[in-house]
């Protein structure tokens, strides 16, 4: 494949982990970036200087929540900047043109033109259509094809969380889910209408990431197997499955000539792949590359490959000799590289007495991309044969501690500990699955509901949690901030975990000490653990900048809405005002011989009321709300505040 890839440059203007990547035309050199600070930013080559990017526009999220995707669309000629929130949210901000945006760093803080409610949970993948089509995948299981910011089709088809969607064409769909498949739908948006056309297989664990192979015959995957597959469309299983990476991969993207592709993932490596084998390995300072992205340069004939990192920082990386670092900065780069430490978790086990000594770097390695450990004094050294300069590169450090290490999967998630408890002699253990930045009595209620026990354990479950977790708190690793993890809510699932002091804690309602955790000791709770894995990035052992403190709670001020559809609001309540009509008489404790029925008083509202809420729909989407004298709030409040919560803010 010619030349390895050389650092380039890099962009910096994230607070906290950079997220996601996303290229929204391989002619034009734009970036897009979305971040755990809450924002999404626009990048292009500068106008001073032409090896370097700038940031051209930047978004926040109205609450400041995590934005966990982003990309461009066109609808009637205008240019959009999408954005998908931890909350489910959909958001759309007006940009002067696709081609060029314009610096606006400075500029007060660009409201929505369009936030869509319809993702129960984070909406965590997203892609675009060339005519204009918007599909998104969400931690719910459903996948969404919008047509001009409308819910055109809803695909229920997978059983887990939905990590991965990309246009085939205007009428197939591609999905990629934590249930360990990939999905091909055919799409008919005029009729709202799906159907899965084939189902791939080939990875045993889930599917993180796709990319199309540019000739049109197939896809790219990548998964927590550590493994990427290459497909062809009329085959169910992968045509090439490349091994590499030693822990999760995230993402995956194609080269525009067809030559290969680009991954990038938790063992804190960018790898560059042909159809059939491993070509290079760009290995990182920082743990995990949550995204990985093919830019083209503005010369149009060359492109760099690009890595998101949990550091906040995005790299580029050339073939071109005229874009590289200049010396200094590539000596800077690698000496950081050098200097990474690498724990047991990422290297195995290491015996420092069976180790070889510098003798063995006169060797050559058997392939590109091997590592191997090295004895150097007192330390362990690991170092990485690369093909195309025939030399052993230095990689990083091995330390005796034992880091965060592989993730627990648990119910198509990852977290940081899964602990096993007995609730009775002879019946199998129940899972408690638990991350240390969320509220344990959180966790607690989620396991106690899940598992239909009583809520007067809760305080019981709670202090097991604590004492087998060293007491860490939400997000601080021990610290007193009360910060709720806002990109997941209060059931973030990510990966794997850190144990962090005591393991004596006693079962809730066996008092023994049978549990299994995701983590291995270290002694004290590790204060900068803030909420190092993702659930739909896995794991990660890296010290990740705090995010800011949630602000969604309690609500201080109201949001204003330019527009609503005044007909979809009017049938809606017409529709739920028929259900609860039809619900009047509720049946509680189904698990009884006879079961408890309870009257309830009818909170529907009859016809005249309804002609007249109707009426007030059409008032407040007029704009003509202030001036007009027959428009009644109290219609609209006594709902808010009768009608069941389902019913006053449905999410689906």
């Amino acid at each position: 494949m010619g030349k390895d890839f050389k650092l380039a440059t890099t962009l910096h203007g994230h607070s906290a982990d950079v997220r996601y990547l996303n290229v929204p035309d391989p002619t034009i050199p734009l970036l897009l970036s979305s971040s755990r600070d809450g924002s999404a930013i626009v990048w292009g080559p500068s106008t001073d200087d032409p090896k370097q990017w700038d940031a051209k526009l930047r978004v926040e999220e109205l609450e400041r929540n995590y934005v966990s995707c982003v990309t461009l669309v066109r609808h009637d000629g205008q240019a959009y900047l999408l954005t998908g929130s931890s909350t489910g949210l959909l958001s759309s901000y007006i940009l002067p043109s696709l081609d060029s945006a314009p610096p606006a760093l400075d500029a007060p803080t660009i409201q929505p033109h369009h936030t869509l409610i319809e993702h129960r949970q984070n909406l965590c993948s997203i892609d675009s259509s060339k005519g204009g089509l918007i599909a998104t995948g969400s931690w719910d299981k459903t996948v969404i094809v919008w047509k001009d910011f409308k819910k055109a089709i809803q695909i229920e088809t997978h059983t887990q969380a939905v990590w991965a969607v990309k246009f085939v064409g205007e009428d197939r769909l591609l999905t990629a889910s934590a249930d360990k498949t990939v999905t091909l739908h055919a799409i008919d948006v005029e009729n709202g209408k799906s159907h899965p056309l084939q189902t791939y297989t080939g990875h045993s664990q889930p599917v993180r990431g796709l990319s199309l192979r540019p000739d049109g015959t197939g896809f790219w995957s990548c998964a927590n197997d550590s493994l990427v597959n290459v497909y062809s469309f009329d085959k169910p299983a992968p045509v090439h499955s490349l091994s590499g990476h030693t822990s999760f991969v995230y993402s995956v993207s194609a080269f525009p000539d067809g030559s290969g592709a680009v991954s990038a993932g938790e063992d804190g490596a960018l790898r560059v792949w042909s159809e059939t084998e491993l070509v290079q390995t760009i290995n990182h300072p920082t743990m995990s590359l949550w995204s990985s992205a093919v830019v083209p340069a503005r010369n149009g004939s060359e492109y760099y490959v690009a890595s998101a990192a949990a550091d906040t920082t995005i790299r580029l990386f050339t073939r071109s000799e005229d874009l590289e670092a200049s010396v200094t900065e590539q000596e800077v780069w690698n000496n950081e590289v050098a200097q990474r430490k690498l724990d047991k978790s990422q290297v195995g086990d290491v015996k420092h007495s069976d180790l070889p000594g510098m003798e063995a770097l006169a060797r050559p390695g058997k392939s590109d991309g091997q590592v191997i450990m090295i004895k150097n004094n007192d330390q362990v050294e690991a170092y990485q044969w690369s093909q195309s300069e025939t030399t052993w590169q230095q990689v990083g450090q091995v330390v005796d501690a034992i880091g965060s290490g592989r993730k627990q999967l648990y119910d198509g998630k990852e977290w940081d500990y899964v602990f096993d408890v007995d609730i009775a002699e002879g019946v199998p253990p129940l899972k408690l699955p638990y991350n240390v930045s969320e509220n344990p009595y959180v966790a607690a209620q989620r396991f106690l509901e899940k598992n239909e026990l009583s809520s007067a354990y809760i305080d019981q479950v709670v202090d097991f949690i604590q004492k087998n977790t060293g007491g860490v708190q939400l997000g601080t690793g021990g610290g007193g901030d009360t910060y709720v993890d806002p990109f997941t809510g209060a059931s973030r699932y990510t990966g794997g975990g850190v144990s962090t002091g005591s393991t004596g804690g006693v079962d809730p309602f066996t008092g023994g000490s049978r549990y299994t955790g995701g983590g291995v000791s270290t002694g004290a709770a590790p204060a900068a653990y803030y909420g190092g894995a993702d659930p739909l990035t896995g794991g990660s052992s890296y010290t990740s900048t705090p995010p800011p403190i949630s602000k969604v709670l309690p609500v201080k001020s109201y949001l204003s809405f330019k527009k609503i559809n005044a007909a979809a609001a009017k049938g809606k309540v017409e529709q739920f005002n028929t259900e609860i009509k039809a619900s009047n008489v509720s049946s509680v404790g189904t698990k009884l011989s006879a079961p408890l029925i309870i009257d309830k008083p009818s909170l529907a509202i009859d016809d005249a009321t309804l002609a007249s809420l109707n009426e007030a729909i059409t008032i407040v989407s007029s704009d003509k709300v202030a001036k007009s004298e027959s428009y009644d709030p109290k219609l609209l409040l006594s709902l808010a505040v009768s009608w069941d919560s389902a019913h006053r803010f449905p999410r689906e």
